[in-house]
């Protein structure tokens, strides 16, 4: 048995552990740690450290004997009139001989174990107790003595408020984890399920294809029913791909390849590609001479959709006859972009809010499966994977409207930023 530390001695040791209990974040180290210096301050034969559990029992965490060995946690292992003495006064619970003390000598834990000198000192924080340190001797008698309470006192105050901080921690990482586990389960499910559709839609559109190129124009109703089928097979399936660039987009797994891009030729594709619902809807798009514009670096294929994404929404919110103005510039670092339509118009309200997740300007009255019908509603997800992929590629992007209004037509200006190489890969 190592001798006791003097007074000055024992006050540097005591305020060197409460600085490393507070540098410990996980309650089981922290208990770990706290029962050695327990056993090393009090020269104790049995150590014990109690706490309440979730349910209010109080429960035996670890123990420890005078060798470092660990002892069993089964309750039977110290006196719980004592223990219960010290948590429902408040206050530390001392005896030089428990076995002749009159207050616990009637207790059966007391002469079933031979407890002689003990020291139970409560865990209090915020004016309530947590728990319990409990060191005990069963072949000492005098081992403790009045002057053995404050320093364990002491220590006490410190590892309650270190041990409340530890299980916030712990309760913490639990909830964290368990988040992180549901989104990924999460994931895994909108994986799934866009795997799963993906898979018969693939078959169905090539059997709307073959359908369509058999039918005769001679056969006028079942040649509408194959166009309408193709026309629902691609809703659907543009439908998986936006949950799939959303789930990419949310979970980090967005890889972004860096080529020499060239925007002159992603908007002339574009023009092409929406030529029929501009014509259907007499909008007239003024496409600027782009071919000044430098070459970026970035991944083309995603870059396409993000610039699609905010074009068709120019589109779906411009009247029959109204016009589009798509304009660029660049300086030494930085590409501009402006795409301006004659449309609606955005509240000054929403226009944080349109890139928002399954945010529509439109109600479920206007809505319609077109892409690009006045109006037209979807699934709100264009704009804001338009955001994820030019944000991915280190641009920036933003709306810009005086108001909303279906007569005075204000329109609505989005701003892209891209810069011609970005830093990271």
């Amino acid at each position: 048995m190592t001798k006791k530390p003097q007074d000055s001695e024992l006050l540097t040791n005591i305020l060197a552990i409460g600085r490393r209990m507070a540098e410990i974040r996980s309650l089981t180290p922290l208990l770990a740690y706290l029962i050695d210096q327990i056993m090393l301050l009090s020269q104790a034969e049995h150590g014990y450290i109690f706490l309440y559990d979730e349910a209010g029992n109080i429960s035996l965490q670890v123990g420890q004997d005078k060798d470092g060995t660990p002892l069993p946690t089964n309750q039977d292992q110290v006196s719980h009139t004592i223990l219960n003495k010290a948590l429902r006064e408040g206050q530390s619970a001392i005896s030089t001989n428990a076995m002749e003390d009159i207050r616990f000598n009637s207790a059966s834990s007391v002469q079933a174990l031979q407890i002689r000198s003990i020291i139970c000192t409560p865990l209090i924080t915020k004016n309530r107790p947590i728990g319990a340190i409990y060191v005990e001797n069963r072949t000492i008698r005098p081992r403790f003595t009045a002057n053995d309470i404050a320093p364990i006192e002491i220590l006490a105050n410190q590892a309650a408020i270190a041990i409340e901080n530890a299980q916030l921690n712990d309760s913490l990482y639990s909830v964290n984890q368990h988040l992180r586990e549901l989104d990924q389960l999460k994931n895994n499910f909108i994986m799934l399920i866009s795997h799963e559709l993906r898979t018969p839609l693939t078959s169905v559109m090539a059997y709307a294809d073959l359908l369509h190129v058999r039918l005769t124009k001679s056969n006028a109703q079942a040649l509408e029913m194959s166009e309408r089928l193709e026309n629902a097979v691609q809703i659907l399936d543009r439908t998986v791909q936006e949950i799939i660039y959303v789930f990419r987009i949310m979970s980090g797994q967005l890889h972004l390849k860096q080529e020499q891009t060239f925007l002159a030729f992603m908007f002339e594709s574009l023009q092409l590609r929406f030529a029929p619902a501009l014509t259907a809807r007499n909008i007239v798009l003024h496409l600027d001479e782009m071919r000044k514009l430098p070459p970026l670096y970035a991944d083309d294929e995603h870059l396409m959709v993000a610039l699609q994404n905010v074009l068709s929404n120019a589109v779906k919110y411009t009247p029959d006859g109204g016009n589009i103005w798509i304009n660029g510039r660049f300086d030494d670092t930085t590409i501009y972009l402006t795409i301006r339509d004659e449309g609606i118009g955005i509240p000054l309200r929403e226009q944080e809010r349109v890139f928002d997740l399954f945010h529509g300007l439109g109600t479920l009255l206007n809505h319609s499966s077109s892409k690009h019908s006045f109006r037209g509603g979807g699934l709100g997800l264009g704009l804001p994977i338009a955001k994820g992929l030019i944000e991915a590629h280190g641009g920036t992007i933003r709306l810009e409207s005086s108001g909303y209004d279906l007569q005075a037509l204000p329109g609505t200006i989005c701003y892209i930023s891209l810069p011609i190489r970005q830093t990271t890969s």
